[in-house]
């Protein structure tokens, strides 16, 4: 439920700094990423469009052979916490926010973990983050046929990227909080304040280029939902956002 800021989300100069990665632009070095965890490594990004404000923020690409990722509620259906207070009882993860809400909190879209049902409003026309077994991608939510059929399944809007294309998006910007997904491998991005497809240029740009490579990216809910907790031995960092969430994207470290 993206709606205008009650609280604007900084990513400080210093967060980019004592994270470890290395900060770089579209058009210098490509995010360099620095495993954090078994089966996580972390990037951080500072990027300049020629046509748009600057935005800069933290991506994760996780190995689903390697780690484990779930969806996991707030609580109850019409229940909202911040993602820190969602993965408290983790010792180790990292965890974004992930399904818009309505008015009433209640989660929108399709939203199934370990093929147990958190929200049915299932949408034909959003996208929808798949995943069955250790393996992702993201669809349109018409093509999900068994509700439960799936071991993972969260919904978002808009598609940004789609088969390596950028998408005619509306001009926004706002706080992002998008995933990308191709087979074993899913990318979790947080940025600042950056316009639509600025954004998503950056997501689909080749590494070459600076961006991150994304086949196929889902925007989930940003704005002041748009938040971060990152609990490591070798990374800690906390992007509170503005309110409570239904759920969050919850990918706990593998086995060393």
């Amino acid at each position: 439920m993206t709606k205008p800021p009650t609280r604007r989300l900084i990513l400080a100069l210093y967060v980019l700094a004592v994270s470890g990665a290395e900060v770089s632009s579209v058009r210098g070095e490509p995010p360099r990423f620095l495993t954090v965890a078994p089966g996580i490594a972390h990037a951080t990004f500072q990027v300049r469009p020629e046509d748009a404000e600057l935005f800069s923020g933290h991506a994760f690409k996780i190995d689903l052979d390697v780690a484990e990722l779930r969806l996991v509620p707030a609580g109850g259906p019409l229940a909202r916490r911040s993602v820190e207070e969602i993965v408290a009882p983790y010792p180790a993860v990292v965890a974004i926010n992930a399904s818009f809400f309505d008015k009433e909190g209640r989660a929108m879209g399709l939203a199934v973990d370990e093929g147990r049902l958190i929200a049915s409003g299932m949408q034909k026309s959003w996208g929808a983050l798949v995943v069955d077994d250790k393996l992702a991608r993201i669809v349109l939510g018409a093509e999900i046929s068994d509700h439960l059929g799936h071991r993972l399944v969260v919904q978002g809007i808009p598609r940004l990227v789609v088969g390596r294309k950028v998408q005619q998006l509306k001009p926004q910007r706002a706080e992002r909080t998008a995933v990308c997904a191709e087979d074993g491998v899913i990318v979790l991005v947080v940025s600042t304040k950056a316009e639509t497809t600025a954004f998503a240029r950056f997501l689909a740009d080749p590494l070459e280029k600076g961006g991150l490579g994304c086949g196929d990216a889902l925007n989930l809910d940003g704005g002041p939902s748009t938040q971060l907790m990152v609990k490591l031995p070798a990374l800690a960092l906390s992007l509170p956002g503005g309110w409570g969430v239904p759920n969050a994207l919850v990918v706990a470290p593998g086995k060393r």
